[in-house]
């Protein structure tokens, strides 16, 4: 019999399509307030973005309507050692929908937070090595406490992130800004990574059609790069009237958000870099 070693064969392979990362996507034309609005993973490593709130309101004493979002951003660093996010660039995008003339998207009013910077927090960090007589405890290395015999103490500045920023914007087409740009950079002395939350809120002026919002976020290039590839995800769809999540105010009546107090917007946005918003149970 001929051998058939060198004969040429055919090798067929089946792709693992649940294997892929996929974009969020609308079930439908009528899917409204979307929660999950992105998300990407790479082995312990999130980086997420979800809806929490829209309120349909006003605008000032012309009472031009208007309406508020509020976004909720993690950056999960999970388990990883030798990588973290030092950097992040959020961009939301306001659109007429289906996309028309610029004319016709929403124009940005207000939009927070606009710029925080930490001042740091001197933490008292203490190792020691004690003996303790119990059943659960040994030998070996342990934070200080009460039970502290000896041992080294240092005491440092801890940043958790330099700034987040963010501003307006609109490209050479719009008369009015249709967009929100957010910076975030970890502190480049302490090297920490940047906050493992952000809130973020913006109001626009709406008219009485639908509309959409393009929310992207995009982390350090390495990140992006190995957990490639991702197909885009879908906008964010919007309709008039079609509120989510709870209210600013407990009052009837359409909210004057142009008449907003600081503590009102502190609600909202981060205040501080170790504020929690509590999770929105999408359905």
């Amino acid at each position: 019999m001929a051998s058939t070693a060198f004969t040429p064969h055919n090798a067929h392979f089946t792709i693992d399509e649940s294997s892929q990362e996929l974009g969020q996507e609308n079930k439908h034309a009528q899917d409204f307030n979307r929660f999950k609005l992105t998300q990407r993973d790479l082995g312990s490593m999130s980086v997420i973005g979800t809806l929490t709130k829209v309120e349909h309101g006003k605008w000032g004493p012309s009472n031009k309507p208007a309406c508020l979002l509020c976004f909720r951003f993690q950056f999960q660093k999970g388990n990883a050692k030798l990588f973290r996010f030092e950097k992040a660039f959020i961009v939301i995008e306001f659109q007429a929908r289906p996309p028309t003339h610029p004319k016709d998207d929403p124009a940005v009013l207000r939009y927070g937070p606009k710029r925080l910077q930490s001042v740091g927090t001197t933490a008292t960090e203490s190792w020691q090595y004690t003996i303790e007589l119990s059943a659960t405890v040994g030998i070996g290395p342990v934070q200080a406490g009460p039970t502290v015999e000896f041992g080294r103490q240092i005491i440092y500045d801890r940043h958790y992130a330099e700034t987040i920023e963010s501003d307006d914007w609109g490209n050479r087409r719009h008369s009015r800004p249709n967009c929100v740009r957010i910076w975030l950079r970890e502190d480049e002395k302490q090297k920490d990574g940047i906050p493992l939350e952000l809130l973020a809120c913006v109001v626009v002026e709406t008219t009485a059609r639908s509309f959409q919002a393009n929310v992207s976020v995009k982390v350090d290039s390495f990140f992006n790069l190995i957990a490639w590839p991702w197909s885009k995800d879908d906008p964010l769809l919007l309709e008039p009237g079609v509120n989510f999540g709870t209210p600013i105010r407990e009052k009837t009546g359409e909210t004057d958000f142009s008449s907003l107090t600081a503590d009102e917007w502190r609600q909202l946005v981060t205040p501080d870099l170790h504020f929690r918003h509590e999770i929105v149970n999408p359905s």
